[in-house]
């Protein structure tokens, strides 16, 4: 048994530096917006979502793989980092032909690397060294990326951006010198491997392919207002995701903390409310240029319900090893809202934009929820034919 104490401390350490380095990328990003209005705003996103869909790419489910095998004392890390590494690399010159965007190639490796790191702290629990890195990257990401502004203009945001990942290649030089390439761990659970790679994709496609379309069907424009709403709602998703990288871990262990998974959605059914009332007037105070992101706000903060509902089965799916039903939920999460944005986009713009996302996590929450009840009653019907 894992004593309260113990859950409290730790909890506390994840939650206390998430909402710190959420705070500050918010205070950064708004910021941003205030500083470059929603048209040039909506093509620093636009940038921003290409270099974190093909890190993603890259990374072939890595963040999952090293936060469950390294719990589990599997010494997977320097064969899957080479690799996606190696893909990255890859990766990031054919983008730089495409685009002739140097700071997108690199922001792309940046992207890799915080992800390697970052997952195996998590997955040995080193909460303390994942608290150092993250806030560090963070203080660099806002003095650079604003301070680069002013003297490159809207380069420096991705330049700055970028250089704040530099302090993470030592921990990636580090764990090359400390495990052995064991390429063989990589096929024995390939399976594994292969859905937590299409789950990660289908998660982050959530997050960007939404704005490459905007971008594309839409305009600059309405996606800067889109992305300002947005980040409203990425600051509800911090309590959830807080709980997540600790449950993950336990869960991948047979540690299920039903209880806390329990006061978790009654926070988020508090927090959609605070967000409804608050969020739209501080919108108006602090950002008039965006007139349009206050009904993205409304509208989406009532996501953080299903949202906190797909966090809390997907950390359980990915403990059980059952990748599967983690890609699945996804991908219905993924198509649901391309769908939803091109058919609600067009009828009712940005509302029906913002009403494709809540559509989106309702469904795949949904989903979770009648697979886990399924395979309880198998397990059951299996248990009594055994006896």
């Amino acid at each position: 048994m894992v004593k309260i104490p113990k859950i409290i401390k730790d909890l506390s350490l994840i939650g206390s530096v998430d909402i710190t380095a959420v705070s500050i990328s918010a205070v950064f990003w708004f910021y941003v917006a205030s500083l470059l209005g929603p048209t040039d705003y909506g093509e620093i996103s636009f940038i921003v979502a290409i270099a974190q869909t093909a890190s993603v790419i890259s990374l072939l489910g890595a963040p999952h793989v090293l936060i469950v095998y390294t719990a589990k004392n599997v010494r997977i890390h320097s064969a899957l980092s080479a690799l996606t590494l190696m893909i990255g690399t890859v990766v990031s010159i054919i983008l730089f032909l495409i685009y002739y965007n140097t700071e997108m190639s690199f922001l792309i490796l940046g992207y890799i690397i915080f992800s390697l790191v970052t997952s195996t702290l998590l997955g040995q629990k080193l909460f303390g060294e994942y608290a150092k890195f993250v806030l560090i990257q963070r203080a660099l990401m806002a003095t650079l990326g604003i301070g680069l502004y002013f003297i490159l203009g809207n380069n420096g945001v991705i330049i700055g951006l970028t250089l704040s990942f530099l302090p993470y290649i030592f921990p990636i030089i580090n764990g090359f010198r400390k495990y052995e390439y064991n390429f063989h761990l990589i096929r024995e659970r390939s399976n594994f491997i292969i859905n937590a790679y299409f789950e990660s994709l289908s998660a982050i496609l959530i997050t960007t392919l939404d704005k490459l379309i905007i971008a594309s069907l839409f305009g600059f424009t309405l996606l800067g207002n889109y992305t300002l709403g947005i980040q409203f709602f990425l600051l509800l998703l911090v309590i959830p995701q807080i709980v997540w990288k600790y449950i993950l871990p336990n869960d991948s262990v047979g540690i299920e903390n039903k209880k806390l998974k329990q006061i978790l959605i009654f926070v988020s059914i508090g927090l959609a409310f605070i967000s409804f009332i608050i969020s739209p007037v501080l919108i108006e105070l602090l950002f008039p240029q965006y007139y349009e992101a206050v009904d993205v706000v409304r509208i989406i903060s009532l996501a953080i319900i299903p949202a906190t509902i797909f966090t809390i089965y997907h950390s359980k799916f990915l403990g059980l090893e059952k990748s599967k039903y983690v890609f699945i939920s996804s991908f219905i999460l993924l198509i649901t809202q391309i769908i939803g944005i091109i058919i609600l986009g067009n009828l009712y713009q940005i509302q029906g934009i913002a009403f494709a996302i809540v559509l989106a996590y309702a469904c795949s929450s949904i989903y979770m929820i009648f697979q886990d009840k399924f395979d309880c009653q198998k397990n059951r019907n299996k248990n009594i034919n055994d006896k």
